[in-house]
């Protein structure tokens, strides 16, 4: 793995909830491959959060581009909405050890839904008579369980899922989504992404947990023929409301099948919304978590011919 460039904006607030948090997190995810992190420290010795700020980071491959990608964040800040409440961002350089440490600091065993247990593989949870385990090092690929979108995703799911469905994720990064599917039941799974390295460790992630033979990888983004009877697109609103009205997402859902769409911030859900009134899906059911949004939809009975 290449060494890394790591990006850190402090906000001064000790709630991880708060607005200015969550807009800096919506604002920096989708320039971040590895995600963003959340994280709250500085408190004293008994609790007191007087000095305690919150800091979201992200990492990127330490090219020159990157570097002045990195500077334009920086340059950017004071037309941010939180931007009163932002600090002088820092950025330093990590090699690959370092990397591996930075990921430890703050990512531990995580329960999601009733079931779900997501465990870096350094980790050794105790696990119920229920539980799923998915072990997952997130390499350079969003998607580690930590961000609420992911968390949504997940519930919905875990509750939607049949056995032995058939299941497209769009946009897998760390094919977190596609290895919960597997072992939630579903028979197979075709899970795509246009960014080549999040193929490579959606794959090493799947070998870990025992189930790449039943995932299909491609470096593409939504496949151009079949029918699924689920389909899940962990991404952002604007490029999802894309995939639906341009990139046939929905017709890739089968007739009784449904839709899962996460990644969704409050502010950007009308232009899903739209979307799938426009191609003519009823959302089903929805899950909340702060300002993030995940639904789910279905086709009216009978589902319209698949596009080709």
């Amino acid at each position: 793995m290449p060494d890394l460039l790591e990006f850190s904006l402090p906000i001064a607030t000790a709630d991880p909830e708060a607005a200015a948090v969550q807009e800096a997190v919506a604002w920096l995810q989708p320039f971040f491959r590895g995600g963003v992190v959340v994280e709250v420290s500085g408190f004293g010795p008994y609790g007191e959060s007087e000095h305690a700020q919150t800091w979201v980071r992200g990492y990127l491959t330490d090219t020159p581009e990157h570097a002045r990608l990195l500077t334009q964040l920086v340059q950017s800040l004071p037309t941010r909405a939180g931007a009163d409440f932002y600090g002088e961002p820092q950025v330093r350089h990590l090699g690959q050890e370092d990397w591996a440490q930075a990921w430890k600091q703050h990512y531990h065993p995580l329960r999601v839904g009733a079931h779900i247990l997501i465990s870096p593989s350094w980790e050794s949870p105790a696990l119920g008579p229920d539980d799923i385990l998915i072990q997952l090092d997130p390499g350079m690929a969003f998607g580690t369980g930590t961000h609420p979108s992911t968390q949504l995703a997940l519930q919905l799911l875990e509750t939607h899922l049949r056995p032995q469905s058939t299941v497209l994720d769009v946009g897998t990064g760390s094919g977190i989504l596609a290895i919960a599917a597997v072992k939630l039941g579903a028979q197979r799974v075709v899970a795509t992404d246009i960014d080549r390295e999040a193929v490579r460790t959606a794959e090493e992630n799947a070998r870990r947990n025992q189930v790449r033979d039943r995932i299909t990888l491609l470096a593409t983004s939504v496949v151009e023929s079949g029918r699924f009877d689920l389909v899940v697109a962990n991404i952002l609103a604007d490029v999802l409301a894309d995939l639906i009205l341009h990139h046939h997402l929905a017709q890739r859902v089968a007739e009784g099948g449904l839709l899962i769409l996460s990644g969704i911030i409050r502010a950007r859900r009308e232009w899903v919304d739209l979307a799938l009134k426009t191609v003519g899906m009823e959302v089903v059911d929805e899950r909340h978590d702060g300002d993030w949004i995940a639904l789910a939809a279905r086709w009216p009975s009978p589902a319209p011919e698949a596009a080709s």
